[in-house]
C-alpha cells in the first residue's frame, strides 16, 4: 500500500457539504471524528465520532456536517502487489460504516502523517507496516466476536441464492449484487464461495443448466425455447454450455431422458 495523501484531524465548518460523485482515485481510509452524515453510493449514514470507512477507488461518496465542527482523519493510497489479497483476507466490508471502540486507529494515522512528512529514508516501508496495523485494528472492530465474516450476510446470501434458482433466466450481474450488499465484488465472491463452496457465477450456470434439464425432460418446448427460458438469447452459446455441463447435446439429453 502506497500512501500519497494524508490528513489528521482536519476541521471543517458544521455546514460542510462536499460531494464526490465520481469518488477519488485510489482507495481511502476515512475516519470520522465528529458527528456527521456520510453518503456512500446510494446510502446516507448518520454517524457518531470514531466511525471509519474503507472507501473503494472511484466510489461515489459525500461528506456533510451535522450541527458541529466536522473533523476527520484520512489516508489515500494505491494498492501494490498482493495488497488486494491481504485486504480480502481480512474480510472487512468496504463503503459501509464501522464503529471503532478505541482511538488507536486515529493515533496510527497521526503517526503515519508524521512519517509521511519526514525525510526518513525508510518512510515508505514504514508507512506500509503502519497501514497494515491500521487494517488489523479495523478488522478487530468490524468482527469483534470472532464470528466468520459471512455470518452477518447469511440471510442476504440465502435470499440471493434462492432468487438465482427461482429465476434462472434473469440477467444476474455480480457487480450489481455486490453493490446492493455494500460489498466489493471480490469480497462478495469470497463470501459466496465460502458459504456455498461454489463461485456465484458457477452457481448461476448450474441453476440454468438444471432448469434446462428439467424443461428438456418434462416439457414440449423446443430446444431454442428452452435456451430462452434459461436466459440465453444465442442458442449456440446455450448448446455449447449445456454440452459442456451435461456431456451431451440438448437434443441427445432429451432423447436419453425420455427413453
Amino acid at each position: 500500500m502506497k500512501a500519497y495523501m494524508l490528513g489528521w484531524h482536519w476541521k471543517h465548518s458544521p455546514e460542510l457539504f462536499k460531494e464526490r460523485p465520481n469518488g477519488i482515485h485510489g482507495m481511502q481510509i476515512l475516519l470520522i471524528r465528529s458527528k456527521a452524515r456520510i453518503g456512500m453510493g446510494e446510502n446516507v449514514y448518520k454517524v457518531e465520532p470514531n466511525t471509519i470507512f474503507v472507501v473503494d477507488s472511484c466510489y461515489p461518496h459525500a461528506l456533510y456536517g451535522d450541527g458541529e465542527c466536522y473533523i476527520d482523519d484520512w489516508i489515500r493510497f494505491d494498492l501494490e502487489d498482493e495488497d488486494a489479497e491481504f485486504l480480502e483476507s481480512l474480510g472487512i466490508s468496504h463503503n459501509v460504516p464501522i464503529k471503532l471502540d478505541t482511538d488507536v486507529v486515529s493515533d496510527l494515522i497521526r503517526i503515519c502523517v508524521e512519517v509521511f512528512e519526514s525525510d526518513k529514508q525508510e518512510k515508505e516501508e514504514t508507512l506500509r507496516y503502519l497501514m497494515k496495523a491500521i487494517f488489523m485494528q479495523i478488522k478487530s472492530c468490524s468482527n469483534p466476536e470472532g464470528k466468520s465474516s459471512h455470518s452477518q450476510y447469511e440471510n442476504e446470501l440465502e435470499s440471493i441464492r434462492k432468487q438465482i434458482y427461482e429465476d434462472p433466466s434473469a440477467e444476474w450481474n455480480i457487480p450489481l449484487i455486490a453493490q446492493k450488499l455494500n460489498l466489493s465484488v471480490s469480497h462478495f465472491q469470497r463470501l459466496y464461495k465460502q458459504r456455498y463452496g461454489i463461485p456465484c457465477t458457477k452457481d448461476i450456470l448450474t441453476s440454468r443448466m438444471e432448469y434446462a434439464k428439467q424443461l428438456l425432460t418434462d416439457s414440449e418446448l423446443s430446444a431454442v425455447e428452452v435456451a430462452e427460458k434459461c436466459g440465453y438469447q444465442d442458442y449456440s452459446h446455450f448448446s455449447k454450455a449445456f454440452q459442456k455441463y451435461a456431456c451431451v447435446s440438448p437434443a441427445k439429453y432429451r432423447k436419453n431422458s425420455r427413453n
